[in-house]
């Protein structure tokens, strides 16, 4: 299911990408560049599709590697 998660966001490498911080659940930092359609700079957030159970939840980021973390569920909104 897609929705927003809360993140830093910075410049990217490139002008049609940013940098996206995001925090894991267990408190350590992951950051990739992300095509700029897919995250709000303006709202610090980033589009990721999430599968959550239980207040526990995964995110797959919308970077060239899917890469996918444990978040914390209420750093998540509605898409």
């Amino acid at each position: 299911m897609p929705k927003w998660l809360k993140c830093k966001i910075t410049k990217g490498m490139f002008s049609d990408e940013y940098t996206v911080i995001v925090r894991t659940r267990s408190g350590e930092n992951v950051a990739v560049f992300v095509p700029k359609d897919d995250a709000q700079a303006d709202n610090g957030r980033v589009r990721v599709k999430v599968s959550e159970e239980s207040g526990h939840a995964i995110a797959v980021l919308p970077d060239a590697n899917r890469s996918v973390i444990d978040v914390d569920a209420s750093e998540l909104m509605p898409a």
